[in-house]
């Protein structure tokens, strides 16, 4: 187990490229930590450059107390699961655990008494003498997963381990990591395009876009605080949304002032705002943050907006209502399924003005 520090690390190509650009954050031993952004956003690029699969061009990177920036990746005690397992399909389950180990010299017997301790632990020993063709995704995914426990690494590095799953087994998938990094209390940094498993199996979360660190919190915080415009929009499904406006003053009273709308800010908050009044900005609300009138909850600041629906998904516990504001703008909320919605209908839905965010329009920066 070890800590992980990214130090201004950056990975310029050849053709001039920047893929990741002064990456800076840290790891603590023991923590789960989830790179999470849209393709090309430098996630993978940062774990194989810890890897040691990529050289990087300027910074250092730390495991431990040791900066690895020289040091060749089989000397770097880390261990990775790939997106495609990467299984010899020639060698059974058995060897193909135990081969990392037959390198580095163990011993038959203790290679024998590794390889069953990950198997136990992971619930395959009765698949160690299958090919990986004879077993199904979700197995291949585990075999994968104690080849790399086998070795006893400080850090376990994951690339979108899960993602040649189907819905289900990556639910079910997800479970099973998070249990498994609480029984072996290592480091494990995971990368993924997800922010659903991003969100439910990080300790804490980093943001990554254009290959720029946008912000690094705890899931909470990174959903209820986000730093800026991206962040809002990337976690949370379906997306926040955004409104554009001004902060505009009556009186004693502060308004966000959208095409269509005039959203009052609560007394409460107002002070917050007031620097801001005259500037443009960017109102976001979330899905589930806007409610039907038949089923608004208690201890919310209700504010009726009128729309038209234009589609309905019932998704069982919850509706996803896709609407349109009077000035084409759109919105989609996320409420009760006993809700009465039709397309083409004209509804009124009800902000809870205690749950909204405010965005520099210009810097994108939560006000």
């Amino acid at each position: 187990m070890a800590r992980v520090c990214f130090e201004q690390v950056t990975k310029q190509y050849e053709n001039g490229f920047v893929a990741v650009k002064n990456l800076n954050f840290e790891v603590a031993e023991g923590e789960f930590l989830v790179l999470v952004g849209p393709s090309g956003c430098g996630k993978t690029t940062s774990l194989r450059m810890l890897a040691g699969l990529e050289s990087v061009s300027s910074g250092n990177i730390y495991i431990g107390d040791r900066n690895v920036n020289n040091i060749s990746s089989k000397d770097r005690n880390i261990a990775m699961v790939f997106q495609s397992y990467a299984l010899y399909p020639h060698m059974s389950v058995f060897d193909n655990m135990a081969f990392s180990l037959e390198l580095q010299g163990y011993s038959r017997a203790e290679t024998k008494e590794r390889v069953q301790a990950a198997a136990q632990q992971l619930g395959i020993e009765q698949l160690l003498d299958r090919k990986p063709k004879q077993l199904s995704g979700g197995q291949r995914q585990r075999v994968a997963v104690g080849r790399a426990i086998v070795r006893k690494p400080t850090v376990f590095l994951m690339d979108e381990p899960l993602s040649n799953l189907d819905a289900k087994l990556r639910t079910q998938a997800r479970v099973e990591l998070s249990k498994l990094h609480k029984d072996l209390a290592t480091t494990f940094i995971y990368v993924t395009h997800d922010q659903v498993e991003a969100m439910t199996m990080g300790t804490r979360i980093a943001v990554l876009n254009q290959g720029i660190l946008q912000q690094i919190d705890t899931p909470q915080n990174l959903y209820e605080n986000p730093a800026n415009i991206f962040v809002a929009g990337f976690m949370g499904s379906p997306a926040m949304n955004f409104l554009t406006g001004t902060i505009q003053q009556e009186e004693d009273n502060l308004y966000v002032q959208t095409k269509s709308l005039k959203l009052p800010i609560p007394l409460e908050q107002q002070a917050r705002y007031k620097e801001y009044i005259g500037k443009e900005i960017t109102f976001g609300i979330r899905p589930e943050n806007i409610y039907s009138e038949e089923f608004l909850p208690p201890k919310t600041e209700p504010f009726p907006v009128k729309a038209e629906v234009t589609v309905v998904e019932m998704m069982g516990h919850e509706a996803i209502v896709y609407c349109t504001l009077a000035d084409g703008q759109e919105l989609v909320a996320r409420v009760d399924p006993r809700s009465h919605f039709n397309p083409k209908e004209t509804v009124t839905l009800l902000f809870d003005l205690n749950r909204f965010h405010l965005f520099d329009r210009e810097q994108e920066h939560q006000l």
